[in-house]
């Protein structure tokens, strides 16, 4: 991020007339703020999906009470797992499992967002050699 924000805000800004510029910036703003949520929010909500859909079939053996506080969700299913029971090692690999399981589905859809980005860029993108103003 550290290395792409610069160089976009100046390709957004300079692409604008100075009299212009308060807008660019602000629309800058508001999709690099509007960016972050979503960025932030669809892998969570992908793996939170995917450990759901994965820790059913993991929890055989399990009493239905932890189980059922096991599919509330990740922190629920590891605070169970970390008291001394006898199923609790079988609860902990089964979570850590569903979570893997969600956080690669997470994975798999940044990479499917990010190659759609990559591909309207570089067919909707500006034009190599575009005339950005740098005064």
């Amino acid at each position: 991020m550290g290395l792409s924000m610069t160089p976009s805000t100046e390709a957004i800004t300079a692409s604008l007339p100075r009299e212009q510029q308060g807008v660019a910036s602000a629309l800058n703003d508001v999709a690099r703020e509007f960016g972050s949520a979503l960025g932030i929010a669809l892998p969570g909500a992908v793996t939170t999906a995917g450990y759901g859909a994965a820790i059913d079939s993991r929890l055989k053996g399990i009493p239905a009470d932890a189980a059922d506080t096991a599919r509330k969700g990740i922190a629920s299913a590891l605070a169970i797992a970390h008291h001394n029971h006898p199923y609790s090692k079988a609860l902990y690999r089964s979570t850590k499992e569903s979570f893997v399981y969600g956080w690669q589905q997470a994975m798999w859809a940044g990479v499917i967002v990010m190659t759609i980005v990559l591909v309207y860029v570089l067919v909707r993108g500006p034009e190599h050699g575009s005339s950005y103003s740098s005064e």
